[in-house]
């Protein structure tokens, strides 16, 4: 393995997107857990099976004193970390802390996730079956997708731009669904339903676009995730139904 880059304002970055609030919306999967008897040559062997440019990992490593770290990781670099005590207290972290961590032979135990957007989740289950729809969707998730991934980066200058990208695309989807119910003459309640669904979706999203900040984005992002998460899953069981009618108006495919 090549040696590991670590983030250079790594200290401010946890100050700002503190990866126990970014935990919240991830998809983390555990994929190997490890007792370490060899100190950092082993704990940096296991890392190393791990660097993936195209993937995001969580190394938490947790010593013999239970002194914890959870590191954030793409390829051989570290992006974020965030470490405790083990009463609890958050020690703030720099390059020179993880760097003793990683090469220490005090480490005891070492736990590899893998780590993931939301929204891809939910891309697939948007997958309807109707060509016009499954374009807007997968869309709208690729570009809330970009949004994950500058937050994860810490590219703090990208992330509300991407954000706007997401939204317009959310926009656009809704709009498109609106006008295909009307073209083929979908029930009115349900339609009536199904667009009070896509005004109290936007309501959440013109919250996140109010925000100046990144690192106020970012936070508000993940106190809203659990409404946003259901509002996903109510409108997703409004366009199966909808996919279902418009497969019948407009012919197998959609088209």
């Amino acid at each position: 393995m090549k040696s590991i880059v670590i983030r250079e304002d790594i200290e401010n970055l946890q100050k700002l997107i503190p990866l126990s609030k970014l935990l919240n919306i991830l998809e983390v999967e555990i994929i190997e857990s490890v007792m370490l008897e060899g100190g950092g040559k082993i704990l940096l062997e296991v890392v190393g099976r791990y660097a993936s440019e195209n993937e995001y990992y969580m190394a938490y490593i947790t010593n013999q004193e239970g002194t914890s770290c959870m590191l954030l990781m793409s390829g051989d670099r570290i992006l974020n970390a965030e470490c405790h005590r083990p009463d609890g207290g958050e020690i703030p972290v720099n390059p020179e802390l993880i760097k003793g961590l990683l090469y220490s032979s005090n480490v005891r135990k070492l736990d590899m996730y893998r780590v993931k957007s939301p929204f891809v989740r939910w891309a697939e289950k948007y997958n309807m079956g109707v060509e016009p729809l499954d374009t807007a969707h997968r869309n709208m998730f690729e570009k809330f997708n970009i949004v994950i991934k500058y937050i994860l980066d810490g590219e703090l200058g990208k992330i509300q731009e991407a954000f706007r990208e997401a939204y317009n695309a959310s926009i656009a989807h809704f709009e498109l669904e609106e006008e295909l119910q009307d073209k083929c003459m979908y029930d009115k309640r349900k339609k009536e339903s199904h667009v009070k669904r896509h005004l109290e979706f936007k309501m959440l999203m013109d919250k996140l676009a109010s925000t100046t900040h990144a690192s106020q984005f970012v936070k508000l992002l993940t106190d809203l995730y659990t409404y946003i998460a259901s509002y996903l899953d109510y409108m997703l069981k409004d366009d199966l139904e909808l996919a279902e009618h418009l497969k019948k108006c407009l012919g197998k495919d959609g088209d």
